[in-house]
C-alpha cells in the first residue's frame, strides 16, 4: 500500500445520466492502483444493488434499507462482473503476475469463465454475470477504495446523501444540449422509439404520483415526444440529486464541459477529494484518455433541430441548473 495512504470514505459513487461522462470519470478513478473500480453492478441479474428498491423515482424508503444498502455495498465492494474494466489497470491489491494471466486470460473472458465453472465446482460462480472475487486472487482487497457507478438512480443517491457521510457522491451533468444530441446519436438509433416512449411515460408517472410540484411542473406526459421526456428526467434527476448534495462534503459536483476543458485540472479535484495520491504516470493516463474536445461539448447546437434547440432552453429555462453552463454554451 502507497506510503501515507488513508481513506478519506469507505466508497464512493459515481451517479449522473447515461452519455454525461459518467464512464470517463470511472475510467479517470481508476488508473489510481488503490481503486476497485465497478460499472454499474445495479445492471447485473445477480447483483445485491438489484435486490433493493428502485432508485429510479425518489421515494420513502423502509427503515431496513439502511441495513439492505450497507449489505448490498459490501458485497458489491468485494465483487467483479462482466460490466468491469477487468484487469485493466495495475492494482496495489492485485498481484500483478495475477493480474496479467488469471485477470486478463480468464475474468475477462467469458468463454473462459463459463468453461471453468463447469469443470470446477468452487468455480460455479464464474459463470454468472457478477461473482465473488477469490480470496486467492486479490490479497488484502480491503485496503482499495470502491468506486461504483450507478446511473439513472437519483433516490439512492438523495438517500446516500441524507444518511451516509462517510460515502462520496461524484454527480457529473451534462450540458441537456450535449445530452440529448448524443443521447439520439449513441443509444436512440439501436432501440425502438416506441419503447422508449412508453417507458419514459411510465417513469415520469410514477414521479408523478408521488411528488405534487413536480406534477404541475411536467404537466401533460401523453402529449409529449420522445425528446422531451427524455430531457424532463434529465431535469428531474439531476435536480434530486443535486438539491440533497449541495453544501456537503461529501457531494462533488462536476460539469462535463469542464472535464473537457480542463481533463487533468477536474481530474486533480476528482482525486483529492475522494482522497487519493496523484501522480505523474496518472496525469499521463489522463491525457492520453482524453479525447474530446471543446468543440465536442458544443456540436450539439450544430446537430440537432430547431425544435429540439427550443426544448433543451425550455428546459434549462425551467430548472436551476441553467446556471451552470455560460450563454455562449447556450447558442
Amino acid at each position: 500500500m502507497e506510503v501515507g495512504f488513508q481513506k478519506r470514505f469507505d466508497y464512493v459513487l459515481i451517479f449522473g445520466q447515461g452519455r454525461s461522462g459518467t464512464n470517463w470519470l470511472l475510467d479517470t478513478l481508476d488508473f489510481s492502483p488503490l481503486t476497485h473500480c465497478r460499472n454499474e453492478p445495479d445492471k447485473l441479474l445477480n447483483s445485491p444493488l438489484l435486490q433493493l428498491p428502485s432508485g429510479v423515482v425518489d421515494q420513502s424508503f423502509e427503515k431496513s434499507f439502511g441495513d439492505q444498502w450497507d449489505q448490498a455495498i459490501a458485497l458489491t465492494s468485494s465483487r467483479m462482473g462482466v460490466r468491469d474494466r477487468i484487469a485493466a489497470n495495475p492494482k496495489i491489491y492485485l498481484p500483478e503476475p495475477m493480474r496479467l494471466s488469471i485477470g486478463r486470460m480468464v475474468f475477462a473472458k467469458s468463454r473462459v469463465r463459463k468453461q471453468l465453472a463447469n469443470l470446477i465446482p468452487s468455480c460455479t460462480s464464474w459463470s454468472q454475470e457478477e461473482w465473488l472475487i477469490p480470496s486467492w486472487y486479490s490479497s488484502s482487497l480491503e485496503i482499495s477504495l470502491p468506486i461504483l457507478k450507478l446511473n439513472q438512480t437519483p433516490a439512492w443517491g438523495k438517500w446516500v446523501l441524507e444518511n451516509r457521510p462517510q460515502a462520496l457522491i461524484i454527480h457529473i451533468v451534462r450540458h441537456p444540449g450535449g445530452f440529448l444530441n448524443s443521447w439520439k446519436q449513441r443509444y436512440v438509433k439501436s432501440k425502438s422509439l416506441e419503447q422508449i416512449r412508453q417507458a419514459n411515460n411510465k417513469r415520469l408517472q410514477s414521479i408523478v404520483q408521488v411528488d405534487s410540484q413536480w406534477a404541475k411542473r411536467i404537466g401533460n406526459i401523453e402529449g409529449m415526444n420522445v425528446e422531451e421526456s427524455e430531457l424532463w428526467y434529465w431535469c428531474y434527476a439531476n435536480e434530486v440529486i443535486n438539491s440533497a448534495g449541495k453544501g456537503k462534503d461529501n457531494y462533488l459536483h462536476i460539469v462535463y464541459e469542464d472535464l473537457v476543458a480542463d481533463p487533468i485540472k477536474i481530474s486533480q479535484l476528482l482525486y483529492k477529494t475522494a482522497g487519493l495520491p496523484w501522480s505523474q504516470e496518472i496525469e499521463q493516463q489522463v491525457l492520453k484518455n482524453s479525447s474530446q474536445s471543446n468543440q465536442i461539448a458544443k456540436s450539439w447546437y450544430q446537430n440537432l433541430s430547431t425544435k429540439e434547440i427550443e426544448l433543451v432552453k425550455q428546459c434549462l429555462k425551467d430548472s436551476f441548473m441553467g446556471q451552470w453552463w455560460s450563454e455562449e454554451q447556450d447558442s
